[in-house]
């Protein structure tokens, strides 16, 4: 991959917060039809996890914008997705295993449901 460390970082999470979203968002609609005594303090909880999320995505964008990296969703296969990465015009489809997406989705809703700040992936991690 041609990208840096750093831009390998912004690709990653540029992938993994819009999962993150929608993950979010189906929990706030279970939430919301939950019988719990008290389900406010959780919808409003979920739903402000969702505004960090949703302004961290577009720093993210912006960030991506103005060191010249692209990511478009590529195809994906019974147990991959591929992502067409585009880096300072170094152009790369990428695999990612969806098991490891989704492994790596949880991990990273723990981090920002604890205030842990994003750690830099190990070379051979997503």
């Amino acid at each position: 991959m041609y990208a840096t460390k750093e831009e390998s970082l912004l690709i990653d999470r540029f992938i993994l917060y819009p999962m993150l979203l929608t993950i979010l968002n189906r929990d706030l609609q279970i939430f919301q039809r939950a019988p719990f005594k008290f389900t406010q303090p959780y919808i409003l909880w979920i739903e402000e996890k969702m505004r960090e999320i949703t302004q961290e995505l577009h720093q993210i964008r912006k960030e991506m914008r103005a060191k010249n990296i692209k990511v478009s969703f590529h195809r994906v296969y019974e147990d991959t997705s591929e992502y067409h990465v585009i880096v300072r015009g170094y152009d790369e489809v990428i695999k990612y295993s969806n098991f490891h997406l989704r492994n790596q989705a949880e991990l990273t809703l723990q981090r920002l449901f604890l205030g842990l700040p994003w750690r830099r992936r190990p070379s051979n991690a997503l």
